[in-house]
């Protein structure tokens, strides 16, 4: 019976043995799948935060490129206004000359060809004449004198021509305003005023 005993005791203790085994194994699972779920929770955290990071510097790149893209268009705008600014002398002086040569129809005709393609080309790269069929206005029109007249703030008499590109003001229109005939108080004054 002996042996029986020891077979059974043995047994038992196998049988213990296994079982703390299991157990510690078990734990130690336990304990690396909690240590792999805190890794990849961790990881995840990581891999969401380089995403964010990747998603602002794109965001921020293609704005940098839309700015760089608007500047340059900026840029270049200031560049045609600049050159066609120094253009428009010219044109007055065409003006003038088309004006002064009433005498010869051959040299008039020519130039008015001459300010005809001129004109196109500047409503070719959107240039346009300031209105002075108006009322003044100080953002398009600068008043180099105010004469006495029946039409208030109205634009009497243009000496130079403005120019406005792409709705931006190149030039102002140089003109004399109106103003309304005071004749009780002001007899004897001069009737124009230089402003």
């Amino acid at each position: 019976m002996n042996d029986k005993n020891n077979i059974t005791e043995n047994l038992q203790e196998n049988q213990e043995l296994q079982n703390n085994n299991i157990e510690s194994k078990e734990t130690d699972l336990n304990q690396t799948q909690q240590e792999t779920k805190d890794e990849l929770s961790e990881l995840k955290e990581q891999l969401e935060k380089q995403k964010d990071a990747y998603l602002r510097l794109l965001a921020e790149f293609d704005n940098f490129r839309k700015r760089t893209e608007k500047e340059k268009f900026e840029i270049a705008d200031v560049i045609k206004g600049s050159v066609v600014r120094d253009f428009l002398p010219i044109l007055d002086s065409l003006e003038k000359a088309y004006e002064a040569c009433v005498n010869d129809e051959s040299i008039r005709s020519g130039i008015e060809l001459v300010i005809k393609a001129f004109k196109q080309l500047l409503e070719k790269y959107e240039i346009k004449e300031v209105d002075t069929e108006c009322e003044f206005n100080p953002n398009l029109h600068e008043a180099l004198m105010i004469v006495e007249s029946n039409t208030p703030n109205k634009i009497v008499q243009v000496f130079e021509k403005g120019y406005t590109y792409k709705d931006k003001l190149l030039r102002p229109a140089k003109v004399s305003v109106g103003k309304l005939n005071n004749n009780d108080n002001n007899t004897n004054e001069d009737k124009n005023e230089e402003v």
